[in-house]
Order: structure tokens, then sequence, then C-alpha cells
């Protein structure tokens, strides 16, 4: 896969989604340097071919367009207004495109920064989970300049299967912490399903078999069935990791005045994983929440 030949490339954290991602953007033929708060997540992805820099401003001298993917919005405002940060060095012409999930406040404030060093600023948050993302099969919301996405489409495709497009300003972000709403639901209604069918003797397998594939079935709960079966918990997004963005999506419905009663539910299921230690979890570990109080182990 050569789609990416002759494109220069920077990237900005490379933890659980960002590694495979920059791995999909090195099969595809791009030149591509990293930096990552831990120096020590580069090791691998160097011996892949990835050029380490020491800030996000030492990769916007050899770099068209730079990317980020970090954990929150603290931390997207260092990487692109901070010491060090990407408005250090952008330059007109060049595009910062940032796949986080953030609050779009914190996403407008870098829209200012991007726009008074007349750089593009394409926000893409993404759908999907650690194995879609090595895959290539995130969903892509994007909201931006349209010339400059049209310019990243390549890019784009690399990334993910299907780019949808939502504005032109921070509208990709609140798409974004609508669909996470609905997956931090998802694992509590599946576990008071599961709670009702192992009081009633369903075996556990057959009761996970017949969500999945019923009307009910979904990619989520697809990619997601075997682990419940085994009832493997090794994360892809983790309980604190849903909490955060569960808080984001709480702080702008209350300030936009959006009833979220459901979406509340969900964050207090997530706090009693993380004030019981198990906040580091894969998050659909809520699923089995009625297990501890309402039914015995269905096995």
């Amino acid at each position: 896969m050569t789609a990416l030949q002759g494109w220069r490339l920077g990237w900005i954290g490379v933890g659980r989604m960002g590694a495979p991602l920059c791995r999909r953007l090195l099969d595809a033929g791009a030149t591509l340097c990293a930096t990552d708060t831990n120096p020590a997540q580069l090791a691998p992805l160097a011996e892949a071919g990835i050029s380490p820099a020491a800030t996000a401003a030492a990769m916007a001298g050899d770099c068209d367009i730079l990317l980020s993917m970090v954990p929150n919005d603290a931390a997207l405002l260092a990487v692109a207004t901070g010491q060090g940060g990407v408005c250090e060095a952008i330059r007109p012409g060049q595009v910062f495109i940032d796949l986080s999930t953030v609050s779009p406040a914190a996403s407008a404030r870098v829209a200012e920064a991007m726009a008074a060093r007349g750089a593009d600023y394409i926000r893409c948050p993404v759908s999907g989970s650690t194995s879609t993302a090595a895959a290539g099969a995130l969903t892509l919301f994007v909201s931006g300049p349209d010339a400059a996405i049209e310019r990243c489409a390549p890019l784009l495709a690399v990334l993910g299967k299907e780019t949808l497009r939502c504005g032109e300003a921070e509208e990709a972000r609140a798409v974004k912490l609508m669909v996470n709403m609905v997956v931090a639901l998802t694992p509590a209604v599946i576990g008071e399903a599961l709670a009702f069918g192992g009081r009633l003797g369903l075996d556990w397998d057959g009761m996970i078999d017949a969500l999945s594939r019923s009307v009910v079935g979904s990619p989520l709960l697809a990619y997601k069935t075997e682990m419940l079966k085994a009832r493997d918990w090794t994360p892809a997004a983790d309980v604190d990791l849903v909490a955060k963005d569960l808080d984001l999506a709480l702080a702008v419905g209350g300030r936009e005045g959006a009833p979220m009663p459901l979406s509340a539910l969900a964050r207090q299921f997530a706090a009693a994983y993380q004030a019981s230690g198990e906040g580091g979890l894969d998050f659909f570990r809520v699923a089995t929440w009625p297990e501890r109080l309402l039914a015995p182990n269905p096995r």
C-alpha cells in the first residue's frame, strides 16, 4: 500500500489508539515523525520506521500535516498551544488534524490559535476500538475547512473506513460525544438483559449470541461478543476513558439545557467501578454489574 508515498506527516501521541494508526500511515508509505510525553512509547515505532521528535513544534518544520491523538482537553491544549506546541511553528498552508475526543470549547480555542497562524484545522474524532484502528475500520467524524478536508482525503481514507462530514467548526466534536453517550449506555442495558436471562436459567454464551444475532445486534456488540463470553476485560477503551467522555457530554448538556438522565446513570455505573479500583478495566465490564447484585453467575 503506497497511497501516502511522499507525504510528510507528524504525529503527536502514540498511545493505545495512536500507535496502530501510526503503523497504518507507515504501511501506506508516509514519511512519519512522532512525539509523545512518554518517549519510551516511541521505541517500538522507531523500529518500524518513524523518526522520533522532541516536541510538536520541532516536527512542524519538516511536516506538511500534523496529527494528534491525546486523552483529554488539557493534553490537546498543551500540544497545540503550550510550550513546544504546534502553534509555535505551524505555518500557512500546513494542516493540523486532531483525532482526540475533547470538548467543543477546548477545540474552539485551538481553532482560534490555528487561525492566527494561518493554518488549517480539522477536527476528526474517531469511533472504534484499538482493533478497528489497526484494521483501518474506524469511522471518522470530520469538521473544518472543506478545501483542507479534500486535500487530506487520501490520509483520512488510510485511517478509517468511513468519513462523515459534520460541518465547518466544532460539529464533529458534538457528534462524537453524542455517539459516545450511546456507547456508554450499551453495556449497562446489556448487563440488565443478561441478569434477567440468568435469573431464568439461560446459558451465558447463548444469551450473548441471542443479543448479538438479533435486531439489537450492532458493530459494537459484534466485536465485544467473544470478550463477553470469556469475561476477558483486557482494556480497549477503559472505564476511566468512558467516564471522561461522559463528563464532557454531561458538561455540554448542562450548559445547553439538554436533559440527560440516562447518561448520568451510565456515569454512576462508571463511578462505581472507579471507586472499587477497577477504572482501568475495559468499559464493557459494566455489562456484568447486575451479576454482583441480582443474579448468580450463569455459568
